[in-house]
């Protein structure tokens, strides 16, 4: 790996963290499409993933209601695997960048119609049955574009919970999407010594990302951080649907 390359992958993890410390969403996509500027799309891949389940883990336990949010997004998570798992194992390899456009397509439009239009409340009474259906749907989407977005994202921010939880939980359910992710990326032989490698050294920059970004969301009020994540996720779906042009 050349100096430029491991210059390449530090910058884009640090630029990945403070997205991932801010709104608690973005790494996989931003520090990917980052990376491919010196890399190839399978050693990029292969090298945001142990970040990527790092950062999760660490984002799913910080705050101190693991165990409550587990048991109320359970069995989202858990139907996120198999979705991701079932198309995976079906279609033989993670999606191309065209499907991943539509995807960031669909993301563009939530994100305009809820920051200037509409502002959409799930109810509490509807999530035994929302909960797994949208994990299903959101693991399947995973599978076929290998990236984790739609249509969790959409209605985790649907949701009347704190921003802090929001944060949490998107973060457990991360950690077992990407989990479920990173076995299609074994069972396809994606990994070598040097993308591994690879992976582990980026941690130091996308933790010093993250801290960054934690320091902007603690300072936000809710409606502000609210702003944020949507705007978040206007940019973040922008990025991906690049792949359409």
């Amino acid at each position: 790996m050349t100096e430029l390359q491991m210059l390449v992958i530090a910058g884009a993890f640090i630029v990945a963290g403070i997205a991932k410390g801010a709104i608690g969403i973005g790494l996989p996509p931003i520090a990917i499409g980052l990376m491919t500027l010196a890399l190839p799309l399978g050693d990029a891949l292969a090298i945001m993933t142990i970040p990527t389940l790092t950062t999760n883990v660490f984002q799913a336990f910080y705050g101190g209601r693991f165990l409550a949010l587990l048991r109320r997004f359970g069995t989202m998570a858990a139907a996120a695997v198999i979705g991701v798992l079932a198309v995976a194992t079906i279609l033989g390899k993670l999606g191309t960048a065209g499907t991943a456009g539509w995807l960031g397509l669909l993301l563009v439009l939530y994100a305009l119609v809820a920051l200037f239009a509409w502002r959409p409340v799930m109810p509490r009474a509807a999530e035994p049955w929302a909960n797994p259906l949208i994990g299903l749907v959101s693991g399947a989407v995973a599978g076929i574009t290998g990236m984790a977005a739609m249509p969790f994202l959409p209605y985790m921010q649907s949701l009347q919970i704190s921003k802090n939880d929001l944060i949490q939980g998107l973060g457990i359910l991360f950690v077992f999407i990407i989990g479920a992710l990173a076995a299609a990326l074994v069972q396809q032989n994606i990994y070598d010594t040097a993308n591994t490698i690879g992976g582990v050294a980026a941690l130091v920059p996308t933790f010093i990302g993250v801290w960054l970004g934690q320091k902007v969301r603690h300072a936000a009020s809710p409606e502000t951080f609210r702003k944020i994540f949507l705007y978040g996720m206007l940019a973040l779906g922008l990025h991906m649907a690049r792949g359409l042009l």
